[in-house]
């Protein structure tokens, strides 16, 4: 008994040990936050010497948390949370007590809604589309406490004013991708992207894809040799030469077909046996034709005769050349009613041959078109015609009242007509020319560039961004001559270096009229304009003439000025001439007329779109806004 009341007495008089109460804090979300967060998490305390004991507890809002007892932390996920302000209570139940933390937090989940409300300038047609360079994107956001970013292609924009909601933008040829985001103060992510494409004036026009599977789409025929066989079956579908490779004289002989088949004339004569509209995919490749006859229309010899809607499609304006010096003919025939497009390459020397009735001479001396003609990145060069259009004759169709003519990104040189139209000769066909040069023509008439005769609609010819120099006519018109009923639009032009014995520039015969805006008449001459009348030509504003044979009375027109111009060059695209510092041209354009968005080389007008300020597409500025001519000097400028 004694031994036993000895082995007690320790723990009889041993010191009793308090437990401290458990304590619980919250550390996220912090108190006064704004977040989008159902997770809570915190940081406690409790008495765990004993493993006996049951694990602590831990409710947030009604919500179990999980519980970490080395580390004294819990995280409650998928927390209840209101829309609003909310009040984050935390309770730790433990085997020594409970205690419990809370604070107030605003919840926010909803994502702030990006509206773009407008992107100015864009195309007339297609608001998902501009001929600009930058466009001003202005947006909307319904949290007016969100930060918001701007991005083009994938890639930051440095906002003006992160105040304003509007930023002009750069974008660039084909499709772009731009993106407003917004980020509340929760964290609430909004975003808006839109796509606009920009367009340049020298994109390849719209054309039919191709099915290859179904007989009756549009065909594509890829060119692959150089040479300038026919087809000796073109009525199989099949662009082949290699059957006429045979040995003539041993048709049984062993015969081994190269690997190459498809010429141009071939691909033509299958295309023209085959409901259009088909393609023509020639490459980069130099081909010349060879095989004479003039008088034939399937395009076996002599010329290639075009019979239904075809696009051919070169790899570059520089690389695919169709030379016709060795044809005697000229290089294209395209029917009446037709459509025929040639893009990315170069027509060059082809020759009208002689006409039985030496009283209508042939004309068209690469090209004649009694249908529609679209050239787009091409070229015209080295031709020649005894009759009207040296290098391009176009001439009006009965099949189809809507035919016309659009040359663009084009070049037409150095050719030759006896009669009219040293460069084109337009017969009443409507004709656009944009971004284009005609150079170094002439004609033993009227017209050295152009020579056309209109159908009574208004704006026939037009020319938009041409550089019209260096042509001669030998008896008026060295660049323009506009016969009867033509009413001719010329807005950004440049005319220079032209010469003829009445109107170096234009002359006008019957009734024959032009508007001209933003244009350089830099002729030499003392009279660079011959008019019929007085009223045949009229200023629309921002003009600058060398001279003052024109009469532009516009108040804002210059005369009697150097236009102080370059020499003819390819200052990045088609051949012009560059404005040298202190022109009175520059910054002239647009005082009465609007300014063309792009000039020759699709280089966006310097001061284009007039805007006071340049985040702001309503604001309006005080004239000049371009250069007259068609050529936009950037910098430097005096």
């Amino acid at each position: 008994m004694r031994r036993i009341l000895c082995a007690l007495l320790p723990l009889l008089f041993a010191p009793v040990i308090a437990t401290a109460a458990p304590t619980i804090a919250i550390i996220s979300p912090a108190d006064g936050a704004v977040t989008n967060s159902t997770t809570v998490s915190g940081t406690f305390t409790a008495d765990l010497s004993d493993p006996n004991n049951p694990i602590p507890t831990v409710d947030v809002n009604g919500t179990a948390a999980t519980v970490n007892t080395t580390a004294q932390t819990f995280t409650a996920s998928n927390v209840a949370f209101g829309q609003g302000p909310n009040t984050v209570t935390a309770t730790i139940n433990a085997p020594d007590g409970s205690a419990l933390a809370s604070r107030h937090i605003t919840f926010d989940s909803v994502a702030p809604t990006v509206t773009i409300t407008s992107t100015a300038p864009v195309d007339a047609d297609d608001p998902n589309s501009t001929h600009f360079a930058s466009v001003t994107v202005q947006w909307t956001v319904d949290d007016p406490s969100a930060t918001v970013a701007l991005f083009a292609n994938g890639f930051p924009v440095t906002l003006t004013d992160p105040n304003v909601p509007s930023q002009r933008v750069q974008v660039f040829p084909g499709q772009n991708t731009i993106s407003v985001h917004a980020t509340d103060a929760a964290g609430n992510f909004g975003l808006k992207t839109i796509q606009i494409t920009r367009l340049t004036v020298c994109d390849d026009p719209n054309f039919p894809a191709s099915n290859a599977g179904d007989p009756n789409a549009p065909q594509t025929y890829t060119v692959d040799r150089t040479d300038d066989l026919a087809d000796p079956n073109p009525d199989d579908d099949v662009c082949d030469v290699r059957p006429d490779l045979r040995d003539p004289n041993d048709p049984n002989a062993p015969f081994v077909p190269p690997l190459r088949r498809c010429t141009l004339r071939a691909a033509i004569q299958t295309a023209n046996h085959h409901p259009g509209p088909d393609r023509i995919v020639l490459g980069s490749r130099v081909i010349t034709l060879t095989r004479l006859g003039a008088d034939e229309d399937a395009a076996a010899t002599g010329d290639l005769d075009v019979t239904e809607d075809l696009r051919i499609t070169g790899g570059s304006r520089d690389g695919a050349i169709i030379d016709g010096h060795k044809l005697g003919d000229r290089v294209f025939d395209v029917a009446d009613g037709v459509k025929l497009q040639l893009v990315s390459l170069t027509v060059k020397a082809g020759r009208t041959p002689k006409s039985a009735d030496p009283n209508d001479p042939e004309r068209g001396g690469c090209v004649r078109s009694r249908g529609s003609l679209r050239a787009n990145n091409a070229a015209f060069l080295n031709c020649k015609a005894d009759g009207p259009g040296g290098a391009i004759s176009l001439e009006p169709s009965l099949l189809d009242p809507e035919a016309s003519a659009t040359l663009t990104c084009t070049i037409v040189a150095r050719s030759q007509s006896k009669q009219d139209g040293g460069g084109i000769a337009s017969d009443g066909v409507p004709l656009t020319l944009r971004n284009s040069t005609v150079s170094l023509n002439s004609a033993g008439g009227r017209g050295g560039a152009l020579s056309a005769v209109g159908n009574g609609d208004p704006n026939n010819p037009t020319l938009t961004n041409v550089t019209v120099s260096h042509n001669q006519a030998r008896l008026a018109g060295g660049a323009l001559d506009l016969g009867q009923d033509a009413d001719a639009r010329i807005n950004s032009c440049t005319f220079t270096s032209n010469a003829a014995k009445l109107g170096a520039t234009l002359s006008t015969s019957g009734t024959g009229a032009a508007a001209v805006s933003n244009s350089i008449f830099g002729d030499t001459s003392k009279f660079a304009c011959d008019v019929s009348s007085p009223t045949a030509l009229v200023s629309m504003g921002g003009n600058v003439e060398r001279g003052s044979s024109c009469d532009l009375t516009h108040p804002s027109d210059l005369e009697n000025v150097d236009p102080k111009l370059g020499k003819l060059a390819t200052n990045g695209g088609p051949p012009t001439h560059a404005l040298l510092i202190g022109s009175p041209a520059i910054d002239h354009g647009g005082t009465e007329t609007a300014c063309e968005p792009l000039d020759a080389r699709d280089v966006e007008r310097g001061d284009w779109p007039p805007f006071d300020d340049p985040n702001s597409p309503t604001a309006t500025a005080s004239p000049p806004f371009c250069d007259s001519g068609a050529f936009e000097l950037r910098t430097p400028k005096p």
